[in-house]
This record gives structure tokens, sequence and C-alpha cells, in this order.
């Protein structure tokens, strides 16, 4: 099963994100700032793979992966 079958897990990197809101034009609903101006992911998993791995590539600080939905999430 491809990875657009079954999805990908997005994860946010809160450190590293400087709220540049690039994931949230290019991300097309994937994502939302929280309470502190940091993205996170609006679904634990997205079967929307072409829109989180572009915001993957143009994120400025590279605080965004895109994981298989299988992966287990670190911390």
């Amino acid at each position: 099963m491809s990875a657009a079958e079954q999805g990908v897990r997005v994860i946010v990197d809160k450190e590293r994100c400087v709220g540049s809101s690039t994931c949230l034009v290019v991300g097309e609903g994937n994502f939302v700032l929280d309470e502190h101006d940091r993205a996170e992911p609006t679904a634990p998993v997205t079967a929307d793979v072409a829109a989180v791995e572009q915001a993957e590539q143009l994120c400025p600080t590279g605080a965004i992966r895109v994981v298989p939905a299988t992966a287990q999430s670190a911390g």
C-alpha cells in the first residue's frame, strides 16, 4: 500500500517553528497556528500527501516532518 493510500503523519518541531504561515498557505487546510503562533497539524494523519510534503519542503526552518502514518511519533 502506498503512502497516499494509507496517509501520512505530520510532525511539527515547535522549537524550530517561527510561525511564518507558509504551511498554512501551501498545506491547504492541513495546518493551523496554535495560541503561540506555532504550526500544528489539523489531524494526526492525512491522506493529502502532496500538500503536506510541499509544506515540509517549503518550511523556512525545516520544522515540518512527514512520515508514513504507521510511524510512531517521538515525544
